[in-house]
């Protein structure tokens, strides 16, 4: 089991090279049961080596609890199973590159 902290969608977050925003969060039925995913928008803008950017999509796991409680910082965190087995990853993966391709397509 493992904790997803949700981020607002559309806020920026800054790293030392440049920002990511979360564009879209949703479930997806997948074998009988639903997984998290959030797809984002990574641009470096700071980068030694000039701008660049991507889209992403970041895999937490199958959804155990969702929006179950709140952090300190009154943001909802949903309680999930990561995804571990390679054969449900290529699937999702799969299944995830007909619906937004050209994504970069990472699981906790």
């Amino acid at each position: 089991m493992a904790d997803y902290t949700h981020r607002e969608v559309g806020e920026e977050v800054h790293f030392i090279a440049g920002h990511y925003e979360i564009i879209e969060e949703g479930r997806l039925a997948h074998a009988g049961r639903e997984f998290l995913y959030a797809l984002g928008i990574a641009t470096l803008d700071n980068a030694c080596c000039g701008r660049s950017g991507c889209r992403f999509l970041f895999i937490p796991g199958y959804v155990r609890a969702w929006k179950a409680r709140t952090n300190d910082q009154g943001m909802p965190v949903s309680d999930v199973e990561p995804i571990a087995d390679e054969r449900e990853q290529a699937a999702i993966k799969a299944m995830l590159d007909v619906r937004y391709p050209y994504s970069q397509i990472n699981f906790s």
